[in-house]
């Protein structure tokens, strides 16, 4: 039996958090929580829910005692996600910008057309024109790279959309990065195991109480973080293949 475990991100999401862990109380998925040392009442409002028994699905939570930021919270989670021995992740962010209602949907692609995992895609017309073109050019950017780094064409509409359901095995010995560049990071990586990732439109909403952290500043440091993990592990690749000769010589 196939089993999915959504994975939450969160850093000072009080006004936030309760909605999406209600509009999940409705679907049949399990949830993992991974609180990154929120400074504000995050910890107190889920406490607090989970102390109501309203919810219906198995909830399990990481309290974190400093904000290490998203990268670490997702490899945090996924680990126990692994450990607990789930067939499926689902990564979503904790702002409401993302509703659980997309996942259904999601789920379907996934299975009807065979897939290892489905990146959600939002509708352009939804995101802020700065973010749109932002958004646009490290599409077409990390489309190119990874097509040229694996061999295999890949197309990503919607790169830096942290809404997705992956295939859990496949996120074994993952490196999630240090920064935003883990959605950057992830699809690499999937890419070079072979994955076949599809695509799905997902509804999104910039509500006043969803704060984004990303600037163009991160938007530059994402691709630097991404050039560096090729190059190394290209650099790792020739080392590997020299020892391997060596040996043969010997």
């Amino acid at each position: 039996m196939e089993r999915t475990v959504v994975i939450i991100p969160t850093y000072n999401e009080e006004k936030n958090i309760l909605k999406v862990l209600k509009d999940l109380n409705t679907i049949p998925v399990d949830v993992l929580v991974v609180d990154d040392g929120s400074t504000d009442n995050t910890k107190k409002v889920i406490q607090e829910y989970l102390s109501r028994g309203e919810h219906r699905n198995r909830i399990y939570t990481i309290f974190k005692e400093r904000n290490e930021g998203k990268s670490k919270a997702l490899k945090s989670g996924t680990e126990l996600a692994l450990k607990l021995g789930y067939n499926y992740i689902l990564f979503m962010d904790g702002d409401y910008q993302h509703k659980p209602k997309d996942i259904p949907k999601m789920l379907k692609k996934l299975r009807e057309c065979g897939g290892d995992a489905v990146f959600g895609i939002r509708k352009y017309s939804s995101i802020p024109i700065h973010r749109q073109i932002s958004n646009f050019l490290a599409s077409v950017f990390m489309s190119i790279l990874i097509s040229l780094y694996v061999g295999r064409p890949y197309l990503f509409r919607d790169i830096q959309c942290g809404f997705r359901i992956i295939r859990a095995d496949l996120l074994r010995d993952i490196y999630f990065g240090e920064g935003y560049s883990v959605e950057h990071l992830i699809a690499i990586q999937l890419a070079k195991k072979g994955a076949k990732i599809l695509e799905e439109y997902i509804d999104v909403e910039y509500h006043p109480e969803a704060h984004s952290h990303i600037t163009t500043r991160k938007i530059v440091d994402v691709m630097v973080d991404v050039l560096k993990y090729i190059m190394s592990d290209v650099k790792s690749f020739f080392k590997g293949d020299r020892i391997v000769k060596d040996k043969v010589k010997q």
